[in-house]
C-alpha cells in the first residue's frame, strides 16, 4: 500500500470504512462461501439488513455442485434417461397423490432416479425454510430421522445447514447423526449414494407410519426414538395417512423431539397477505400439536403460502430466541 499514490490510499481507507469485506458472525449464508459487503458502521450484512436472503443463498450455491455429482453414471446422464425416468415418475407420482401406491411400485430405479430430478432441488430447498424457522428457535440438532425421506433431500439440507451454523458458532462436537425410515427398501442405494457424496452417512431402516410405532414394522424406530431430536415428516402425512396415536407416541418416546412437516394442498394467503386457517394434513398436525401443549411456528414460502410446520416442546426453546 505504501507503494501506491496518496490519492489512492486515501480512497481505499475510505473504502474499507464504508465497506467492509469479513464474513457476517450473524448470517449462516455468508460462512464458508464468499465474502460479503458488510454494511456502513455496521456488524451486519445484507442479508441480515433483510437486503437478501439469509440461509437460501448457501443451500442454494450447494445444490447444483451435489446434483450433478449425484446425477454422475446415472441413468439421468444418458441420451434420453432423464425424459424416460421423470415419464416414469410421473406415473406413480399421480397414485401418492390419491394415496394409493404400492411398494412395486418403487421397485423401477429409473421411476426413482426420475423422482430424484424432479423433486430434490425442491424438497431440500422447502426443508431449508422450515429448517431456518427451527433454527431461530431451537438448540442445534444431534439426532434426524426421515420418515418417508427417500431420496433423503431434507437430509441433505440440514446437513449443509448445519455445517454452515456450526462453522460460525463452533457448536458441534459430535457428528450428526441421520437416518430415513420408509416403507419399502427400493430408496437405499439412493440414499447412500446421498450419505457418501455429503460425507455423513445415512443410517437406513423399514418403517411404517401407517402401523402404530410399538409394531413390529417400527422396531428400528422405536429404537431409535430416544436419541432422536428431529423427525422430518416431508409429504409423507397427507400422501400416507399417518395417524395421530402414531404421532403422539412418537412425540412421547422421543422426549418431545422437534416435528418439522412439509405437506401441500394449503390456501393462498388473502390479498393483504394476512396467513388463512391451515387445511388438510398441516391442520390435524396442528390440533395435534395444541392437544399436546406444544408450540407450532408456520413455515411459509416467497408468496406467503404456507408450506410446512415447525412442532416443539415449548420448554426446549432456545434462551433468548425473539424471533416470532
Amino acid at each position: 500500500l505504501n507503494s501506491n499514490p496518496y490519492w489512492l490510499q486515501a480512497f481505499l481507507l475510505l473504502l474499507e470504512m464504508a465497506f467492509r469485506f469479513a464474513e457476517c458472525p450473524q448470517c449462516p449464508g455468508a460462512r464458508d462461501g464468499h465474502t460479503w459487503f458488510l454494511l456502513p458502521g455496521s456488524d451486519r450484512c445484507r442479508c441480515c439488513a433483510g437486503l437478501a436472503g439469509g440461509v437460501e443463498p448457501s443451500l442454494g450455491q450447494a445444490l447444483p455442485r451435489f446434483l450433478q455429482r449425484l446425477y454422475a453414471g446415472t441413468c439421468l446422464e444418458e441420451a434420453g434417461g432423464r425424459k424416460m425416468a421423470t415419464e416414469k415418475c410421473a406415473a406413480i407420482q399421480a397414485r401418492m397423490r390419491k394415496g394409493t401406491q404400492e411398494p412395486e411400485d418403487f421397485l423401477d430405479e429409473e421411476a426413482l432416479w426420475g423422482y430424484v430430478a424432479t423433486k430434490f432441488s425442491t424438497r431440500a430447498r422447502l426443508a431449508g425454510l422450515a429448517l431456518e424457522v427451527a433454527f431461530a428457535h431451537h438448540p442445534p440438532f444431534d439426532c434426524a430421522v426421515a420418515l418417508g425421506g427417500g431420496p433423503a433431500a431434507e437430509l441433505f439440507a440440514l446437513q449443509v445447514l448445519d455445517d454452515l451454523r456450526s462453522r460460525q458458532d463452533r457448536h458441534r462436537k459430535l457428528p450428526l447423526r441421520l437416518a430415513v425410515g420408509e416403507w419399502v427398501d427400493s430408496w437405499r442405494g439412493i440414499v447412500d449414494r446421498v450419505g457418501h457424496l455429503q460425507g455423513t452417512p445415512i443410517e437406513y431402516f423399514h418403517c411404517d407410519v401407517t402401523e402404530p410405532l410399538a409394531s413390529d414394522a417400527n422396531a428400528a424406530l422405536l429404537s431409535l426414538a430416544p436419541a432422536l431430536d428431529l423427525i422430518v415428516l416431508s409429504f409423507v402425512l397427507l400422501e400416507s395417512g399417518c395417524g395421530h396415536e402414531f404421532l403422539r407416541s412418537l412425540w412421547e418416546v422421543s422426549g418431545h423431539a422437534v416435528f418439522l412437516a412439509l405437506d401441500a394442498g394449503q390456501p393462498k394467503p388473502h390479498a393483504d397477505n394476512c396467513p388463512r386457517p391451515l387445511a388438510g394434513s398441516l391442520h390435524a398436525l396442528e390440533d395435534l400439536a395444541f392437544s399436546l401443549g406444544a408450540v407450532v411456528h408456520r413455515v411459509n414460502d416467497a408468496r406467503g403460502r404456507t408450506v410446512g410446520l415447525v412442532v416443539m416442546d415449548a420448554s426446549k426453546l432456545e434462551v433468548g430466541s425473539a424471533k416470532p
